[in-house]
């Protein structure tokens, strides 16, 4: 009986919470209001206005190649895919091509919130357009399995965590 209602509560537990993610997020970019949050114990899915697209500089590596962006997404380094015209998508693939378990980390990080935490379908649609969109900006931390998603043409910003 015990482990049963210690299994409910762990399952109660959120990934993140409103004030720790935005603290998160505030080092990298800078944050306008919020749209959207759900967090659960397996990902947690968010959507910002943003107030620049323009990414702190503090923030992540900045990478042009994938082969660079694998050097460091090997080391734990945030990495911000800095290729006009390549979509979030093709940064998962261009990765997954060249380092296999590194580029299903980055998979991950969009895959499991996409499946767990997105209960509405126009936030699945808008973020399924993002992820396609060659306008979007990809930032991906290895160290806390997020995928930030910057989407200048609208000034938002789409964050993924998951724990797969």
């Amino acid at each position: 009986m015990m482990a049963a209602l210690l299994a409910t509560l762990g399952g109660c537990f959120a990934m993140d919470t409103e004030e720790e993610l935005r603290a998160y997020l505030n080092k990298w970019v800078f944050l306008a209001q919020q749209r959207h949050f759900v967090s659960k114990s397996t990902c947690t899915i968010a959507v910002y206005d943003l107030a620049s697209e323009v990414l702190r500089s503090a923030g992540p590596r900045q990478v042009t190649t994938y082969r660079e962006a694998v050097l460091y997404l090997k080391r734990n380094r945030a990495v911000w895919f800095d290729m006009p015209g390549t979509t979030p998508h093709q940064v998962s693939r261009g990765i997954m091509s060249l380092d296999l378990p590194t580029g299903l980390g980055l998979v991950s990080a969009g895959v499991g919130p996409a499946l767990d935490c997105i209960e509405d379908p126009g936030i699945s649609n808008g973020f399924h357009a993002v992820m396609t969109s060659d306008k979007a900006i990809t930032v991906y931390d290895p160290a806390t399995n997020a995928l930030l998603m910057l989407y200048p043409p609208e000034m938002l910003l789409l964050f993924m965590r998951g724990n797969v």
